[in-house]
């Protein structure tokens, strides 16, 4: 009990010092991303309507139509894109009238074509190229930068084992040549764009059961088995080489089950401190300064749009409409107060835009999840508290969600 009364305790002194310091932070931005992500075209045609509908929102994650035509826009592909085909997708960034989103960013997946390896000097110039180009077009499109999502979605370049050299390069031998392509990925995108900025969806916020370890040879063998292995070697080597313009965001993707004030601060903690456990020596101070930490919010979490099946989506399905957006509400605001500078509002099954094709899950907003947004959005920039708790209602939520999985 005395440890549960301390902990909320220092949640709430970290709460206050956080209140007191933000009229000299940063001011907090919200990014929206999710199925259904606008392409070009569609923004400069709907930029107006957007905006107006969603003020709260400070940018957007776009798609360019570009790359996309006969292969998937993943960078680490074994041929180069056109760079025709992102003619029309600087022409429609320029001719687009942005005044409330103007912390844009375009989207670069980061799956591998299968057979890329990092060991193919082909392969990697055709990466390298790549990323170069959707900088191009970020900066001549007057984005902020790239949303680079390392998950893959095909080909894992980040896994050891699956790699197509695994079983003749040891393990240490992809980590120091992929930290060699990190430093080429990010000579190649500030070649093109000096003061980037790169937001992704995790780095060292994924790897909470490893940065502890003190044997650094134990480290390392975690690290060959994970199923993101590789990418604190490929951050290691954007460190190498990014200038003092570069800032790169940890969007702590795990933040999305967040349900309680605590684990913001743990998350930061997290990015900040602990992490520094994978960031050699020579790049910690850079680190230290050039790498954010970010958050993330789900919103098909919060309001029950997983579905059924999934049982760690469930307990969203048994709350009701306004204890939904209190939820998010609650999640928003504890993002913002606690990151750096941003916070990206992800979705699948719902939609912001209109963007994707009409049917039981798609094309609405959920009842109150607009105004959740907007109040604590409101709140952190006034320097106000939330003003309620959602402890009691998940637990109430959840108790019902387990003993439906009972049934």
């Amino acid at each position: 009990m005395e440890q549960k009364i301390l902990a909320a305790s220092m949640v709430v002194i970290l709460m206050a010092a956080t209140l007191f310091a933000q009229a000299d932070r940063t001011r907090k931005k919200l990014i929206q991303y999710g199925w259904g992500v606008p392409t070009t075209a569609f923004v400069r045609a709907n930029i107006s309507r957007m905006e107006s509908q969603c003020p709260f929102f400070d940018g957007l994650v776009i798609k360019t139509e570009g790359g996309w035509k006969a292969f998937p826009a993943h960078v680490f592909r074994k041929t180069p894109f056109d760079r025709q085909e992102f003619v029309e997708d600087i022409n429609n960034l320029r001719a687009t009238d942005f005044r409330q989103f103007t912390e844009n960013f375009i989207l670069m997946w980061g799956t591998r074509e299968k057979d890329w390896d990092w060991f193919n000097d082909s392969d990697w110039r055709s990466a390298e190229y790549n990323a170069r180009r959707l900088a191009y077009v970020a900066k001549a499109g007057n984005c902020v930068g790239i949303c680079f999502d390392p998950e893959p979605y095909n080909g894992n370049p980040w896994h050891y084992p699956s790699l197509p050299n695994a079983s003749s390069k040891s393990f240490a031998e992809y980590w120091n040549r992929v930290r060699e392509c990190g430093a080429k990925f990010m000579r190649a995108l500030q070649r093109e764009f000096p003061n980037i900025r790169i937001l992704t969806f995790f780095w060292c916020s994924l790897f909470s059961d490893i940065v502890d370890i003190p044997d650094p040879k134990e480290q390392m063998e975690r690290l060959s088995r994970h199923h993101y292995g590789l990418l604190p070697a490929f951050l290691n080597g954007m460190l190498d080489a990014a200038n003092e313009q570069v800032v790169i965001i940890d969007g702590n993707e795990p933040a999305y089950y967040y349900r309680e004030p605590e684990q913001y601060f743990r998350a930061y903690h997290l990015m900040k401190q602990r992490a520094l456990s994978l960031i050699a020596p020579e790049n910690r101070r850079k680190y230290t300064l050039q790498v954010q930490a970010g958050f993330a919010l789900y919103v098909d979490l919060y309001f029950g749009l997983v579905p059924f099946e999934y049982a760690w989506g469930r307990v969203g399905h048994f709350l009701k409409p306004e204890e939904k957006a209190r939820w998010f509400e609650h999640n928003a605001y504890h993002a913002l107060l606690t990151s750096d500078e941003y916070v990206w509002c992800y979705s699948e099954r719902m939609d912001w835009w209109g963007t994707q094709e009409k049917s039981q899950w798609h094309n609405f907003v959920p009842e109150g999840a607009a105004d959740a947004l907007k109040a604590a959005k409101q709140k952190v920039e006034q320097a106000k508290p939330l003003g309620f708790s959602i402890r009691e209602t998940l637990a109430e939520a959840q108790k019902r969600a387990d003993e439906a999985r009972e049934k």
